[in-house]
């Protein structure tokens, strides 16, 4: 099987997977805000935010051993894969336990990351939380065997069943007896039981694993992974400071309401970045084996097509959400937990600037680039905490999004493009912004088109009426970025390959 045909299934196992479980997701939010009161919610987006800090005990083992695995995979080198598994099995082990270990040492000072607290037993909830985080270290570096060897599939099925049943438990819990206890213990047991059958699959896959012989990992291959475990480390530290905050510093200055409020709007925006960006998980792999094989013209009419996907499906989703965002949560949740149109088009451009860092970071990620732009994500960090806390505490909830947009403009935007075409693949920086700011133009206009539509077309929020504005969106998208680019290299690549590989000869 071909890389197209393995990324293929991957990306088709795991799309349908992962709506099915959002599908879930929303319904058990929408029963949570019905059945507990609102501050049970800022709960857990606090505590998602603060254990994502903790996180950093991973120390960016997994990525580095992760990316040293597409050479011994794609020559089939099982003697390095038992070793890089078994130096991978130690290491996560003890991640989970200093998880768990400094978690508790944080403990007493919990209160302090509240504003105005009332919530009785939140540090038994934590600790819940704490746990449901550090147990899933166990088991979980196994799932990295099968998405390195591009059988993400796999993972997704297993994954996807998981977290349905647990949602039809939790729904069945908070309907009968609505009790926040019920709710996150089912959590825990999900999360242990899911990634001991994972485990056990991965076992039956590759029983090598089992043997008690293995061999030294290599002189080379722990220099290459300790270097780029030291970067990583840096990056994640940058991440955390970006993805891991906002609720932080909203219940810090604010309160939990307000994380509550915001969280709803995360939750929309991350399911639809997710969703899409599932594409990107499932062939990441097919990348790396890509960038260990071919030659650079192969490398870069690659990332061109990729690159152009990214565009387009930013275009359709950034214009779906200019147009029925706020609709979605009026009809999901009620008019109660809007946010005004300013936020959410802030939102939305936020969203869009961190989307379309999609393909690069792929094949930065897949080059093993980790040490090439370690400074990037310090810098990064720096900005978006001082932006945010600074326009937190003088604007409010609008603060955390300001500053997520200034230090994505300020760093990432650039440096990362700039690193790939500069030790990767040879790409000129001012055609690849030539290129994206082509895309973005014709983003703004398709969304402003498409909103001007509906709004003249719809003047109630309905069901029915969210319906045909999803149609409305997806033809006018669709439509207009076909016939601005249907002459360009990568439309005719993948029109090529949709008549050839999946047979629609009506293309």
């Amino acid at each position: 099987m071909g890389r197209i045909e393995k990324s293929s299934k991957n990306i088709k196992y795991t799309v349908i997977a992962y709506g099915v479980n959002y599908f879930f997701k929303f319904l058990v939010r929408f029963i949570f805000v019905k059945s507990l009161p609102i501050e049970y919610l800022g709960i857990n987006g606090l505590f998602t935010n603060l254990l994502g800090i903790l996180s950093l005990a991973e120390l960016g083992i997994g990525p580095a051993i992760v990316y040293s695995l597409y050479q011994p995979l794609a020559t089939k080198d099982i003697a390095t894969i038992k070793s890089l598994m078994r130096l991978f099995k130690k290491a996560y082990i003890a991640i989970g336990v200093i998880t768990i270990v400094v978690g508790i040492c944080l403990l007493p000072w919990l209160d302090w990351f509240i504003k105005g607290n009332n919530i009785s037993y939140i540090h038994w909830f934590y600790v819940i939380f704490l746990l449901n985080t550090g147990i899933s270290y166990f088991y979980s570096y196994k799932r990295s065997l099968l998405i390195a060897d591009q059988k993400q599939y796999i993972n997704s099925i297993y994954q996807s069943g998981g977290q349905i049943l647990l949602a039809i438990l939790q729904i069945s819990s908070l309907i009968v007896c609505p009790n926040y206890w019920m709710y996150i213990i089912l959590m825990l047991c999900a999360t242990f039981a899911e990634n001991f059958i994972v485990g056990k699959k991965v076992e039956k896959l590759y029983p090598y694993l089992q043997d008690e012989k293995v061999e030294i990992l290599d002189s080379n291959i722990k220099e290459t992974i300790i270097k780029n475990i030291k970067a990583i480390i840096v990056h994640k530290i940058g991440m955390m400071a970006i993805f891991s905050t906002s609720n932080l510093i909203l219940s810090k200055f604010i309160g939990l309401t307000a994380v509550a409020f915001y969280s709803n709007y995360y939750m929309v925006i991350t399911a639809v970045n997710n969703f899409t960006g599932q594409f990107f998980s499932s062939i990441t792999a097919s990348i790396g084996e890509l960038i260990v094989l071919e030659t650079n013209e192969k490398k870069v009419k690659i990332f061109n097509v990729m690159e152009f996907i990214v565009a387009w499906q930013a275009l359709i989703v950034s214009s779906g959400f200019y147009v029925l965002l706020n609709p979605l949560i009026e009809l999901w949740l009620g008019k109660e937990f809007l946010f005004d149109t300013y936020m959410v088009d802030l939102l939305i451009v936020n969203f869009y600037l961190m989307y379309m860092r999609k393909a690069v970071n792929t094949f930065k990620d897949a080059s093993g680039l980790y040490w090439n732009d370690r400074y990037k994500p310090l810098a990064e960090a720096t900005i978006n905490l001082v932006a945010s806390v600074y326009l937190t505490i003088h604007y409010g909830v609008i603060g955390v999004i300001w500053g997520g947009i200034i230090s994505t403009l300020l760093t990432g935007f650039w440096v990362e493009p700039y690193v790939l075409f500069r030790n990767s693949i040879e790409i000129k920086l001012k055609d690849y912004f030539k290129d994206y700011f082509k895309y973005a133009a014709v983003t703004l206009l398709t969304s402003v088109v498409s909103k001007w539509l509906y709004t003249k077309l719809f003047t109630e929020v309905t069901i029915i009426n969210f319906v045909l504005g999803m149609v409305l969106c997806l033809v006018v998208t669709n439509a207009v970025w076909v016939l601005v680019f249907r002459k360009r290299e990568e439309m005719v690549y993948l029109r090529n390959i949709a008549r050839h590989k999946f047979d629609m000869k009506f293309l």
